[in-house]
């Protein structure tokens, strides 16, 4: 059963008696299960939304060449263009032509002819160029999907908050609602961290997941928002540079690449989202995970050998080839157009900022106990 869909009595009490059946192992294996139909989900859902043009053009150039091939004498007949709907609709009339046609998401390569229509339609940077701007992108998302992310002036009432990320649209309780982007570091990599050991100097956008693996989110910036993060401003040199480069080769028009805005609650407000570790596989059945690009992740390794569909990185304990460290934002409540609030945690043994309230005094005592 999926998070938010409607259930009966009978429904909510045989999840009840699963969740008791279970143990600590049994919970974990569930909630990877449930995270990854999530993030399997959303990223098919954009893979859809940006490929599925260039798909149904590079199938009618097929079947058009297939066509003149048995029938030379015979012109072939371009089919009637789909009706525009979504963000093919909304990007056509942001360009301008006001025909309904779907122009400006771009042409098809053309390499087409030659390649099966899946292979052609979403192949290496090719979406790039296609001139769907991250605001079409992220409202054909929410049509599809229910709620999108957007960023805004934040809400709570101190200057120390600046920008926050809003949630559009609704999520239910359990819904993935946020990825937190960026370069994630094992632990044997610390040291290559800008401004290592001081590392929270160089940058203000941190986390810690429960395995220490630490996720840098300074070098995503907002997306496809703002220019493109340059490696001499952040500090970048070598494999750091060469890392960068892959993060920058990410769909970084993602609606939902925002979870390093989120604010901590001002006092007397609860958190309405939560951490969550996921492991996005890199290997699906035996091949490089063509959803791989969805993932605004990259993992920093010292040891760097490149290949056709990314880079093999390995941290001296498992291969990243076959998994990336990723942290997600999960909706503890309904959110309905809301700013998303995250409990930040601070340790209360450190010096904290002056807006940072404990959310709850007595859980941040025992946790850094």
């Amino acid at each position: 059963m999926r998070s938010g869909a409607t259930m009966d009595e009978a429904q909510i009490t045989s999840i009840g008696q699963r969740a008791d059946d279970l143990d600590i192992a049994g919970m974990r294996q569930e909630l990877a299960r449930h995270l990854h139909h999530q993030v399997t989900d959303i990223s098919q859902q954009l893979d859809t939304i940006l490929c599925g043009k260039q798909r149904r053009m590079a199938t009618d150039l097929l079947d058009s060449s297939a066509e003149a091939a048995s029938n030379p004498s015979k012109p072939a007949m371009p089919k009637e263009a789909p009706r525009p709907r979504g963000l093919w609709g909304a990007t056509s009339q942001a360009a301008g032509t006001g025909t309904g046609r779907e122009d400006a998401v771009g042409e098809p390569s053309r390499q087409a002819a030659g390649a099966e229509p899946d292979q052609a339609a979403c192949r290496g940077t090719s979406l790039v160029g296609s001139g769907v701007s991250m605001s079409a992108l992220s409202a054909a998302f929410q049509e599809k999907h229910g709620h999108s992310l957007t960023l805004a002036p934040s809400a709570i009432q101190h200057p120390g908050a600046g920008i926050g990320v809003w949630l559009q649209g609704h999520a239910p309780p359990g819904a993935v609602v946020a990825f937190y982007p960026g370069i994630a570091y094992t632990k044997p990599n610390y040291r290559y961290m800008p401004g290592y050991p001081k590392v929270d100097q160089e940058s203000d956008y941190l986390i810690a997941r429960y395995d220490g693996a630490v996720l840098d989110a300074k070098p995503w910036g907002r997306g496809a928002q703002e220019a493109v993060q340059n490696a001499l401003t952040l500090g970048y040199t070598g494999q750091q540079e060469a890392i960068l480069q892959q993060l920058l080769r990410k769909e970084r028009r993602h609606p939902l690449a925002l979870g390093h805005f989120a604010n901590h609650p001002p006092a007397g407000v609860l958190p309405n989202v939560q951490v969550a570790a996921y492991d996005f596989p890199m290997r699906s059945t035996g091949s490089n995970n063509p959803m791989d690009r969805y993932i605004p992740t990259i993992m920093f390794s010292h040891n760097v050998s490149s290949h056709i569909a990314g880079t093999l990185h390995h941290t001296g304990r498992r291969s990243i080839e076959e998994n990336v460290f990723c942290l997600l934002l999960i909706a503890s409540r309904d959110i309905k157009d809301e700013e998303l609030l995250l409990n930040y945690r601070l340790s209360p043994g450190a010096s904290t900022p002056d807006w940072y309230v404990p959310v709850d005094p007595l859980e941040a005592k025992r946790r850094w106990a």
